[in-house]
């Protein structure tokens, strides 16, 4: 392998490392997150696209704002349901520890440690409420993985 490829391969796992911490950012500190993810997003932007940084630029902040506006109604109307707060953090607790377990073990894991249920006992639309800004956030963060490698 030549220098010159080793750079380039070596640029691209920084480049996935970033990407990685942006959709990390966004999904756990939501708002912050996403403003956070397009500074990150933005130097990608630069360092990637220099020569039509506008041409992707723009569109980007535009994302962002739809985006952030989308998470706060979201979250306005999780709060105006009166949901568990710790609903939605035991769901992602579920999925991290689903990553790196096999499903069954950690389900039980999960269950032990936590010790909270999955549905507690609400409506079907205070549910749906209080899970959409975690999906939404999970979405937007698989956005910039899915928008960067489109970049590259």
């Amino acid at each position: 392998m030549t220098g010159g490829a080793a750079l380039a391969f070596w640029q691209l796992i920084i480049f996935e490392g970033l990407l990685l911490l942006a959709a990390g950012m966004t999904i756990a500190a939501g708002i912050r997150g996403i403003i956070g993810s397009a500074v990150i997003l933005s130097g990608l932007i630069g360092w990637i696209r220099a020569e039509d940084f506008w041409n992707w630029e723009f569109p980007l902040l535009i994302g962002v704002s739809g985006a952030a506006a989308i998470l706060v109604y979201l979250s306005r109307k999780a709060g105006e349901g009166e949901l568990i707060a710790s609903l939605a953090g035991g769901i992602s607790s579920l999925v991290v520890l689903g990553t790196f377990l096999t499903p069954i073990i950690a389900l039980m894991a999960w269950v032990m440690i936590m010790g909270t249920g999955l549905m507690p006992r609400m409506t079907k639309k205070q549910i749906f409420w209080g899970i959409a800004p975690t999906v939404w956030r999970t979405v937007i963060g698989l956005g910039w993985i899915i928008g960067g490698n489109i970049l590259v």
